[in-house]
């Protein structure tokens, strides 16, 4: 039934008076009208507030939070703090959903009861406003597993996921800056069934000045963190390619420390007490953030 499957659609905001209101009218128009909007905004300094105030006025089913610039991570926790539904779809306030983009994912997840996270395609539209051809995503569980481990294979605004299996693993990683929703995705295949549909039902805009293109380094510098933890949380769901893997990691300059440690990882043959003597601890806890016991053991070994 419907009503047992409300979808709670978090939707951060930061000087986006531009596209605010478009994206604000995709989600209330969806087909699938079981669902609560919350829009937060991280202290924006245009008219996006005020956009959004207005808006709430309108319709019922928006909840608005006006919360101090902590950061995208904060916000996007907040909201979930405060989320009723069953299921998170996240939406990003320059993008549009299509109109049946909800209902399809739910249905999606109603097949199989395993089933934690859903992806769609998307369109991408330029600065130009010219549509150009998306890069080719995985739609599979097991495709997905795979690519994860070395590469983005979701569309991060097009994403439903469960309320409760984020919940379990502490929803967004706030050690991350950014990347933070690749951290979530990989650590969802831990949970379940994971997938993309092979439908195009988001428009997705590539602007110069969005946070993701302008902080790109330190972009990678956060995924690759989250790569390294990834391989330590569980080596049995991810396949090794070490050649394909390797090559990735080189193609970003900032990453030398990162590079290093992935090809130890990869070969399965090093002792790790020995390859991480080969560290200071400073770069250790500055690798493994995360409180995984796998590195917490490897560093007690050290020390002690």
């Amino acid at each position: 039934m419907e009503t047992d499957n409300k979808i709670s659609v978090i939707l951060p905001v930061y000087n986006s008076q531009e596209f605010i209101s478009q994206s604000i009218n995709s989600v209330l128009n969806q087909t699938y009208k079981n669902f609560e909007l919350i829009i937060i905004d991280d202290g924006s300094t245009d008219n996006s507030k005020e956009i959004c105030k207005n808006l709430t006025k309108k319709d019922d089913r928006i909840v608005f939070i006006d919360n101090a610039h902590k950061g995208l991570t904060k916000s996007l926790n907040k909201a979930l703090e405060i989320a009723k539904g069953k299921f998170i779809a996240r939406q990003d306030a320059d993008d549009v959903s299509l109109p049946e983009r909800f209902e399809k994912q739910i249905n999606w997840f109603l097949k199989d009861e395993r089933r934690v996270l859903c992806g769609t395609n998307c369109k991408i539209l330029n600065k130009n406003n010219v549509y150009k051809n998306n890069k080719s995503l995985k739609f599979t569980n097991g495709g997905i597993t795979k690519k994860l481990k070395y590469s983005n294979c979701f569309v991060h605004s097009s994403t439903m996921f469960l309320r409760n299996s984020a919940k379990n693993l502490r929803n967004y990683d706030e050690n991350l800056k950014y990347a933070q929703d690749y951290d979530l995705w990989w650590k969802l295949t831990t949970l379940g069934e994971v997938g993309n549909l092979n439908e195009k039902l988001l428009i997705l805009r590539n602007r110069e000045n969005s946070i993701s293109v302008k902080n790109k380094n330190n972009q990678t510098l956060n995924f690759i963190q989250s790569c390294v933890k990834f391989y330590a949380y569980n080596k049995k769901i991810v396949g090794i390619n070490e050649n394909k893997d390797i090559k990735f990691y080189e193609n970003n300059d900032l990453t030398k420390n990162k590079i290093k440690v992935m090809k130890y990882l990869y070969n399965d043959k090093l002792d790790e007490k020995i390859y991480f003597k080969n560290l200071n601890l400073k770069q250790l806890f500055e690798l493994f953030s995360y409180p995984n016991l796998l590195i917490r053991k490897i560093i007690k070994k050290i020390i002690h």
